[in-house]
């Protein structure tokens, strides 16, 4: 197939440089053909490239892995994400519950109440410190 402007000579032109081997009436041709130079010139540089470009495809075990390693990873962290915004409500539960109970605690009610209130406290502050030890310990 020859596109517009193409030489009918083309062909045989390219082959006989490819093979290194430009006879007479082709170089004469070349010199007065501007399309078969052209082609000439184009298809030099692009051997040319060809040649000089040093591609190193990896093995394809090795990109199907890293692939299945990088869908995983996707995967865990999609799990992890519910888990860790329960941690962090948690935290902040915790951490109000505490503020609520210290407050309640410094009404000075009888002694019963007092140290429900500090055993109150003291189970919050458990919990609280336990969120932030989850929370953070993921994290490392």
């Amino acid at each position: 197939m020859t596109h517009p402007g193409a030489c009918p000579r083309e062909r045989e032109v390219l082959a006989q440089a490819q093979a290194g081997a430009l006879t007479v009436e082709s170089r004469w041709h070349l010199a007065s053909c501007d399309a078969c130079a052209e082609a000439l010139l184009v298809t030099s540089f692009l051997e040319q490239a060809a040649s000089e470009a040093s591609v190193e495809v990896p093995p394809a075990g090795l990109v199907w892995w890293k692939a299945q390693l990088r869908l995983r990873r996707e995967a865990e962290q999609r799990a992890a994400r519910p888990i860790l915004w329960m941690e962090r409500a948690a935290l902040i539960l915790a951490t109000v519950s505490l503020g609520v109970a210290g407050a309640w605690w410094r009404l000075e009610a009888g002694p019963l109440l007092w140290w429900a209130g500090a055993a109150g406290i003291g189970v919050l502050g458990a919990v609280a410190a336990g969120a932030v030890w989850l929370a953070w310990s993921r994290r490392a």
